[in-house]
């Protein structure tokens, strides 16, 4: 894309020129564990560097599960254009729908792969208090509406991967098989990442978590000095070089400390 800049609360790119030659760029290795989990879904800035260089974002409003006025409101935001820009912009509010539904989707994915992980994910919503207000919300029939908190999280679990079911479906229907190649298809960011989550989930990739106290990253490749696509998976504790550096000088400098109070003790003695 060309020229794309956050402009209030829109993100807007200019027309491109039938002549000018587009530079192509690869999404980074776990892209979708960093850079995407780690993005605030309002931070619009950070999104158009995104766009800037690697294309659109990408993201449907058919992946999700809304009701009737909530879906027509999203649909009259895809419909609606820039005043300046007309179709060359998108709606911030898409932007942090689109972020929000791919972290939801990926928060869960990363929840499967931990034990207990997905009853540790819902546990904030599956309450007598939330049981009481599905209650109250349909007191008029109550049929096929939990009544348990067993039913309530068997629900909610339920829902949660149903959407990361259509995240994966909608985004990666640009790699279905089909005519032409992936550049005719034109990927956008958000389906590429969803291509690196689908290749970890079929290649059953193992998930780390950064040793770097400071840190904590879910990630399968270490980042460093490597080159694109040599980047290490095996044998590593830390999601980069820097990461890895960093525990190391902390723990010299601990080491340190601890060796020199006895000596510090026994002068005072």
């Amino acid at each position: 894309m060309h020229r794309v800049r956050a402009d209030g609360e829109w993100i807007v790119w200019a027309v491109q020129g039938f002549d000018r030659v587009v530079e192509r760029a690869s999404l980074p290795d776990d892209f979708y564990l960093r850079e995407l989990m780690e993005v605030d879904p309002a931070d619009l800035e950070t999104v158009t560097g995104w766009m800037n260089r690697y294309g659109r974002l990408g993201g449907s409003i058919d992946a999700g599960s809304w009701d009737y006025d909530e879906y027509s409101r999203l649909q009259e935001l895809e419909e609606r254009e820039h005043p300046r820009y007309g179709p060359w912009s998108l709606h911030g509010d898409l932007v942090r729908l689109h972020i929000s539904e791919a972290q939801a989707a990926i928060t869960t994915w990363l929840a499967c792969r931990r034990p207990g992980g997905l009853d540790e994910l819902v546990e904030t919503e599956v309450t007598e208090q939330r049981l009481a207000d599905i209650a109250a919300e349909n007191d008029h029939d109550n049929s096929g509406y939990p009544e348990s908190l067993d039913e309530l999280r068997s629900a909610t679990l339920g829902l949660r991967l149903a959407r990361l079911r259509n995240a994966l479906r909608y985004n990666l229907a640009a790699f279905s098989v089909g005519l032409g190649s992936l550049t005719d298809r034109q990927p956008s960011i958000l389906s590429v990442a969803f291509l690196q989550l689908y290749n970890h989930l079929a290649e059953e990739a193992t998930i780390r978590t950064c040793a770097n106290e400071t840190c904590g990253r879910d990630f399968v490749r270490q980042r460093g000095r490597a080159e694109y696509g040599q980047n290490r998976t095996s044998g590593i504790k830390y999601c980069t070089r820097e990461c890895a550096r960093a525990q190391a000088q902390r723990e010299h400098r601990r080491r340190k400390a601890t060796a020199a109070r006895p000596a510090a003790e026994e002068q005072r003695g």
